[in-house]
């Protein structure tokens, strides 16, 4: 409390032009604000009092401390205009406002500048419009998110919709702010109920495109950004939303068509690129994503996922070159912690294709490291989901409701662990002529947490409870739900497949609304399993993979999940070891075939013919036949790996001969 005194006592006597008192009042109360105010306000009080270096010096400080501070960029840019170096203001500004765009003050420094281009001058306005007729509590609703202060932001946001209900931005508002902190159900409804009083607001309507496509619901998400496009096909938020709806639901070329008309008019949209660059990624068209990629960091050296982006093709090396400035970047002060992120991982793999593993462990430790901040994983409450999962599924569950469900034996599901192999068997079942690779579906997790909102009159506790109490028509209609939803990604083939790994956690929700579906687990020994997930910036979820314990606890619950899955459904699903699927392919293929009750194809053995779309990091590497030499890779690491290996129960070691 007295901190945030402090703070306003120090900001009334700027903005009362006191600025000696205020600098004063601050250093008097040195140990009863954060580093980051005092040298914040620090920096204000000098750049006014014309102690230009020591204002410079306290913002070096201040940087150091919190890198992605917009106010900060914001009062460099400042400093920068005031010594009349325009080219260094405008850079400071850009950067302000790239972490703050609530920024009024620096989006004004832009439009100050005579020689930028007519776009930016565009955007600049378009902003400082919106800033301008935007109401004071709002706006630092707006800079509390941008700023992290999501708490604040909430707090804030709320009590302004009590005293304004129905308030279009500030709803649109709360619901990033839920969205910032994972709560998509919350950010769906409130931008639905946005539609509803206001239902042609462009920018509600791409915000609630956005949050589907979050929440990996593509078929309602297209049919929202089809008709926003009809309506504005001029609107640049309007392209963006069908591209990546139509990217999500494999129309490649309309979407390819989409970007390319977004870069007529932003040439240097580093975010388009990208995505053109993932587009042809998947499609496997390499030469042309490495070309889409690059072309990011052309136009913004510091643009991290670009880097990553080529790490991630896995067939991609870096020249000598880009080691160097990636290299050089991570040392840079002024690189956010976001891009660093990106670029450690990217140098982790740089430095592993160069057989440097001391410097490859180094960086992905680091990446690791800070991306592990801001991971909301919590490995107890893991453990208490898969314990509830084994309390309620039980043998007698599913004696009592055999066959209830949706009799469909259209599904095919591949789970496990991520980067386990999942990707090769969807590959090689997806080569069969009646099988249709429809990648990674998130309906069934959707559908658990729908369940766990929901509650029973006789039943505390939410799912997986609440299947003890439904009934065989609420059973048949989810799998049937299940079915139709899937179809926005399939043609006419026979059977489909869904490899989101996750669904290991809910096999007693599949085998309930869906019992004849298909279930194959692949396995990984598990320090291969595990180190190759902590090499892989995930682009979202997965967030147990940034931590070694949180690693060998997923993959122990893993294996007793899977042991209890297999006691109560025996016979029901099947296992395969990817291992064995390497050293043996025929056979395993012809396993998994019969398993599926599909006849022999040759196809399903030259898997790497297919030139279907494959959506997951393994991209490349399934489009290549199998090879030994990844099986035991770990071990070039293993001097690194102990606390991941004192934390493993489990272990599947392959000699390889």
């Amino acid at each position: 409390m007295e901190e945030k005194t402090t703070f306003k006592e120090a900001e009334t006597l700027i903005r009362s032009r006191k600025f000696k008192e205020a600098l004063n009042y601050i250093n008097k109360k040195r140990n009863k604000i954060s580093n980051k105010d005092f040298f914040y306000l620090s920096a204000v009080c000098n750049r006014y009092l014309d102690h230009t270096k020591t204002a410079l010096t306290c913002l070096d400080q201040l940087i150091q401390i919190a890198p992605e501070y917009g106010r900060a960029y914001q009062e460099f840019g400042h400093i920068y205009l005031k010594e009349k170096n325009k080219d260094m203001s405008l850079k400071a500004y850009m950067r302000a406002v790239r972490h703050n765009p609530s920024l009024h003050a620096s989006w004004l420094g832009i439009l100050a500048h005579e020689n930028i281009t007519d776009s930016l001058r565009e955007y600049a306005e378009k902003n400082i419009f919106y800033l301008k007729n935007l109401e004071p509590e709002l706006k630092s609703v707006l800079s509390f998110i941008h700023e992290s202060k999501l708490a604040k932001a909430d707090n804030l946001c709320r009590h302004f919709l009590i005293e304004n209900p129905h308030h279009i931005e500030a709803m649109r508002l709360l619901a990033k702010i839920g969205s910032e902190l994972y709560i998509y159900d919350d950010a769906e409804f409130l931008l639905e109920s946005s539609m509803l009083f206001d239902p042609t607001n462009v920018q509600v309507r791409f915000d609630y495109i956005t949050i589907l496509i979050k929440r990996q619901k593509y078929g309602e998400a297209l049919k929202h950004a089809k008709n926003l496009y009809k309506d504005h096909p001029s609107n640049s938020n309007a392209k963006k939303a069908l591209a990546t709806c139509l990217f999500r639901t494999d129309g490649y070329k309309e979407s390819l068509e989409l970007y390319d008309s977004i870069l007529e008019e932003e040439k240097n949209n580093t975010d388009i690129y990208l995505s053109k660059g993932h587009l042809y990624k998947t499609s496997g068209d390499i030469d042309k994503a490495i070309s889409s990629y690059k072309k990011c960091y052309e136009i913004d050296r510091y643009f991290g996922d670009s880097y990553w982006s080529l790490a991630n093709l896995k067939t991609y090396k870096f020249t000598d070159k880009e080691i160097k400035n990636l290299t050089k970047m991570v040392l840079d002060e002024n690189v956010s912690k976001n891009e660093k992120i990106f670029m450690h991982f990217a140098l982790g793999k740089a430095f592993e294709d160069l057989k440097d593993y001391q410097s490859s462990f180094n960086n992905y430790h680091l990446a690791n490291k800070l991306k592990k901040e801001s991971s909301l994983f919590k490995y107890q409450d893991y453990i208490d989901d898969c314990n509830n999962q084994k309390t309620v599924c039980t043998k007698d569950l599913f004696s009592t409701k055999n066959e209830w469900g949706f009799t469909s034996d259209e599904p095919i599901f591949i789970l496990g662990l991520p980067r386990a192999g999942s990707t090769l068997i969807e590959q090689i079942i997806a080569s069969h002529s009646k099988v249709e690779g429809t990648h990674e579906l998130p309906n069934i997790i959707s559908t658990a947490h729908k369940l766990n909102q929901r509650r029973v009159q006789d039943i505390n506790s939410k799912y997986p409870d609440i299947l003890l109490a439904m009934s065989e028509p609420e059973l048949e209609v989810i799998g049937k739900k299940y079915i139709d939803d899937a179809r926005v990604f399939r043609t006419d083939k026979e059977f489909f497949i869904d490899k989101m790994p996750n669904n290991f956690r809910h096999i007693g929700l599949i085998k309930l609304i869906l019992p004849n579906a298909k279930i194959i687990d692949i396995r990984r020994s598990s320090m291969s399993a595990c180190f190759s997930c902590y090499k892989q910036l995930f682009a979202e979820g997965q967030e147990f993979t940034y931590d070694f314990k949180d690693l060998a606890i997923y993959y122990n619950e893993y294996v007793e999940l899977m042991d209890h899955w297999n006691n109560v459904l025996p016979g029901k699903i099947l296992s395969i070891k990817y291992e064995d699927v390497v050293m043996d392919l025929e056979n395993s293929v012809k396993e998994i075939l019969d398993y599926c009750k599909l006849p022999f194809e040759q196809n399903c053995i030259e898997f790497y013919k297919n030139k279907r779309s494959v959506k997951t990091p393994s991209a490349e590497q399934v489009r290549q036949p199998i090879y030994q030499s990844g099986l035991n890779y770990w071990k070039h690491y293993e001097s690194y790996l102990t606390e991941l290996k004192s934390n493993l129960k489990y272990w599947l070691i392959l000699k390889i001969i």
